[in-house]
């Protein structure tokens, strides 16, 4: 089986326990698919959601899209998804209790706890914070942009 872009009218099988890992991801780090696997022990199954940017093109979250599924194809435990939207919407169109982030510093946790606040408020979905390897935690994908923007060899950033 392989893992594959859903739409949001299918739904993740009852019983399982799923999450949504929802970001940007541009581009997916070492430090994302880190969160990833690790999340893969606590949840059945992991949505990975880009979420589309207002101000960006679709078609950077489509590209986005395209290379995350590559690096799980063959992972049925795994699926993404290009999400216009409020991921709150996601989670009760898939009937999806919890939202996986992952934690760097103290400032993505002041950030993430804010925000599992309000999404708790918004639909009841539950936030699971996983902190990042140390070897991960200071990479990002705004860094990995500018590295590679000056040329540099940003390989072992990326999965």
């Amino acid at each position: 089986m392989t893992a594959k872009s859903i739409s949001p009218d299918i739904h993740i099988h009852k019983g399982k326990r799923s999450a949504i890992f929802a970001g940007s991801f541009n581009p997916f780090t070492v430090g994302h698919a880190s969160i990833v696997e690790r999340g893969l022990a606590l949840f059945d199954h992991i949505v990975i959601a880009i979420g589309v940017n207002a101000h960006k093109h679709h078609s950077d979250a489509v590209t986005q899209a395209a290379n995350i599924l590559q690096q799980y194809s063959g992972n049925s435990h795994v699926s993404v998804i290009v999400w216009p939207g409020l991921m709150v919407d996601l989670a009760r169109q898939l009937d999806i209790h919890f939202f996986l982030r992952g934690v760097r510093s103290v400032a993505d946790y002041e950030y993430e706890r804010n925000m599992a606040d309000v999404n708790r408020r918004l639909a009841g979905v539950e936030t699971v914070l996983l902190f990042s390897l140390p070897e991960h935690g200071a990479i990002s994908s705004s860094v990995v942009r500018e590295l590679q923007s000056y040329g540099a060899d940003v390989s072992d950033m990326l999965p």
